[in-house]
């Protein structure tokens, strides 16, 4: 080295600086290798717990049928609270009885059905039913400007719901027997449906949908679901659209769709009352 050149010199923060840098090199390089084995698992920040993961439920006819038990109940209390409205007249009011008879029947055929199976009976309302349906439904008639119109179409919507979940069960059912008797008390739900819609549409207005008569349906969306004792050639299991409850402060009111039963709604074999 000459003495015009300029002498390399290299201070502590050079080289931690220097030695960083190769260091974090030397990282990537072995990171990159083709044999470069590690965990697949993602990282975790912080002193959170191991996730512990939910039990799989199997759904089987045990299951089903369980279902369909607690749908029963959630039915029956839809009724009592409905009757502590204080809104039915007496003839309307023996006709819910009636009904509410109909579903206890309904329940303890189901029990049978159950235990026959080597299952454990159900015999109270579906959870989740209760907390995302019943309950925010019963919540918006509190202050309804209508509480007997909106009674009487919740009964008809849990009746159509019905109906619709024992005709998307039966096609889960392993057994032919089962399947029949299914259905035998998914058409009580229609028969019941079908009184519900007469007696809020009025006869002859309410007997059959005017689509299937070859006539158009109503250019303007109706404020609350058109109902028929008949409104379609073949049952149906689609969402039953309930309108319920006083127009907020931009006129909407309170609406839901009820679903058939699905994975949230099933009764698992782990599950009591």
């Amino acid at each position: 080295m000459s003495a015009a050149e300029p002498r390399a010199t290299f201070d502590r923060r050079q080289l931690l600086r220097t030695g960083g840098l190769t260091l974090s090199l030397g990282a990537i390089i072995a990171a990159c290798g083709e044999d470069r084995a590690g965990g697949t698992d993602p990282g975790r920040v912080g002193e959170a717990p191991s996730v512990t993961p939910l039990p799989e439920g199997t759904v089987d006819d045990i299951v089903l049928l369980r279902t369909a038990q607690s749908l029963e109940h959630s039915a029956i209390d839809a009724y009592a609270a409905a009757r502590g409205l204080d809104v039915l007249s007496a003839h309307q009011d023996a006709i819910a009885q009636r009904f509410v008879d109909d579903h206890t029947g309904h329940s303890v055929a189901l029990g049978g059905f159950i235990t026959d199976a080597g299952g454990e009976e159900f015999a109270c309302a579906n959870p989740w039913v209760t907390r995302r349906v019943i309950t925010p439904i019963f919540d918006a008639i509190d202050d309804s400007d209508d509480p007997l119109r909106d009674v009487l179409n919740v009964a008809h919507a849990l009746e159509s719901l019905a109906a619709a979940s024992y005709q998307s069960l039966v096609g889960s059912l392993t057994l032919p027997d089962l399947r029949m008797k299914i259905m035998q008390i998914g058409a009580d739900e229609n028969r019941h449906a079908a009184a519900l819609a007469i007696a809020i549409t009025g006869a002859p207005d309410g007997y059959v949908s005017p689509l299937l008569l070859g006539e158009t349906a109503p250019e303007e969306e109706p404020e609350f679901p058109a109902l028929w004792a008949v409104p379609s050639t073949f049952g149906m299991v689609s969402a039953v659209e309930l309108v319920v409850g006083a127009p907020n402060e931009e006129g909407q009111r309170f609406s839901i769709d009820l679903q058939t039963p699905a994975a949230n709604t099933f009764v698992y074999a782990d599950q009591s009352c």
